[in-house]
């Protein structure tokens, strides 16, 4: 006889979605071969493909597994981590599945989990296998990776030749540990644990390319493709790398005589010519920001902007997906290699937190607030979000304000034209500006040409 366990989530009566559906990464996972252990452990992504929210009702699997979800509604093109253990009762194979229950359909979603167990082990050993990256010996109380070979191939997005020497930097979204391994035949075999990845691939002459992925137990090779980097538009004067310019004395009386020769140095972020800022970058890493014309193009635009900060210059970050999380204390520029690795690993995730992440942003501008200086907050976003009176109220006076003055700039992504018009509103409202980033040449430069726009002196 078998028996099952349930979880049990909200039941919405009376709605019916015909078109949502979930998917999971992966659907089927695939242990192998276990030399011993007493529980096995792991998770599943479960994605909304449909286009409004979706709940899932209900999940059923064995006696001997036990289920846990972090949010009970996954809104469209969201996704939701569900957590599984496993205590065998005998060693040997096994193969068992979780139905998956959601509001749209009578019919279950089946997930399929397999492998072999060797040796079954006391639970007082509490030996268990998981897939989580984990550190020091295994042994009894240890947690076992469940390793797995990643292999990939690399080859040029136009002509589908291989590239023979590239790099793929593996970036866990559980540890957040990094692993870096390069390749000069175009083909790479790396052992990874299983679970989810941020990837960064990059070759000379080509664009990087950033994927997030599950890797399962069991997968082929990998072919990703890259395009080749497009010829770059002659440089600006004033993006010019920094030079000594000789400026030509006046012709003055001759009683006088001529200046001593002056000499200036010209940047990027030239301190006679900018003044000192202090900006916090607020951003939106909820589900939505996944796509590869929203996060990707934000990680490139800031790290851009990155280059000519200066000692002068303070930097924060705010994050808000679920939840809004200080990402970065204020740092000076000084320090801008921990703003990268930070933005190297942001990942999309969750709801949208906006306006905790908006009181918090405010709250770190004016602790950090510059005299005679630039005082921004720049919200990056694709989409709108609750914003109260009290915030609203908040943003304008701080625009006002001739004592501390703060200016919220918005850079927008997407095309939602909705939550474009609103977000426009906002930076209005915020003495600051609107700018929407559509492609990896515009953020290239929108930020640090919105900088330079606020704090010439």
């Amino acid at each position: 006889m078998r028996f099952t366990s349930f979880l049990f989530l909200f039941l919405l009566i009376g709605l019916h979605l015909s078109a949502q559906k979930p998917e999971a990464e992966p659907r089927q996972l695939d242990f192998g071969t276990v030399d011993q252990a007493s529980i096995l452990q792991s998770y599943l992504v479960i994605r909304n493909t449909g286009n409004k929210t979706l709940m899932l009702l209900r999940a059923e699997a064995p006696r001997e597994f036990s289920i846990s979800v972090g949010k009970k509604m996954i809104p469209a093109g969201d996704t939701v981590h569900l957590r599984f253990s496993i205590r065998p009762k005998l060693a040997g194979r096994f193969r068992e599945s979780i139905q998956l229950y959601y509001n749209s359909s009578p019919e279950p979603y089946s997930i399929t989990v397999k492998g072999d167990l060797k040796k079954l082990l006391s639970r007082d050993l509490a030996a268990c296998v998981n897939f989580d990256p984990k550190t020091g010996n295994a042994g009894p109380g240890a947690v076992i990776p469940l390793l797995t070979q990643h292999r990939t191939r690399f080859m040029d997005a136009k002509t589908s030749q291989p590239i023979l020497q590239a790099n793929i930097l593996y970036i866990s979204q559980l540890s957040r540990d990094k692993a870096e391994r390069s390749t000069t035949t175009g083909m790479l075999e790396t052992t990874v644990p299983i679970g989810p990845y941020a990837l960064v691939i990059t070759a000379a002459g080509y664009e990087t390319l950033m994927v997030e992925k599950y890797i399962p137990y069991n997968v082929g090779t990998e072919s990703f493709l890259l395009h080749p980097l497009k010829t770059p538009p002659a440089p600006k004067p004033d993006t010019l790398l920094p030079e000594i310019v000789e400026v030509k004395p006046p012709i003055l009386d001759p009683a006088i005589g001529p200046p001593l020769p002056v000499e200036i140095t010209r940047g990027e972020l030239d301190e006679k010519v900018y003044r000192p800022n202090n900006v916090v970058f607020l951003i939106d890493v909820s589900g939505s920001m996944k796509e590869p014309d929203k996060l990707p193009l934000l990680k490139r635009s800031i790290a851009r902007l990155m280059e000519p900060v200066r000692t002068i210059d303070k930097i924060s970050i705010v994050t808000y997906g679920t939840e809004a999380r200080i990402a970065v204390p204020t740092v000076s520029g000084a320090e801008k290699k921990q703003v990268l690795s930070l933005i190297d690993t942001l990942q999309a995730g969750g709801v949208t937190a906006g306006s905790k992440g908006l009181q918090m942003a405010y709250g770190i501008a004016k602790e950090q607030f510059i005299a005679g200086g630039n005082n921004q907050i720049i919200l990056a976003t694709d989409g709108a979000f609750r914003v109260s009176g009290k915030d609203r109220k908040m943003i304008q006076q701080s625009a006002i304000d001739t004592t501390q003055t703060l200016r919220l700039t918005i850079v927008g992504f997407g095309d939602d034209e909705a939550a474009l018009n609103m977000l426009g509103d906002l930076s209005k409202l915020g003495g600051g500006s609107m700018i929407q980033v559509k492609n990896a040449s515009e953020a290239e430069h929108a930020l640090l040409d919105e900088i330079k726009q606020r704090s010439k002196k």
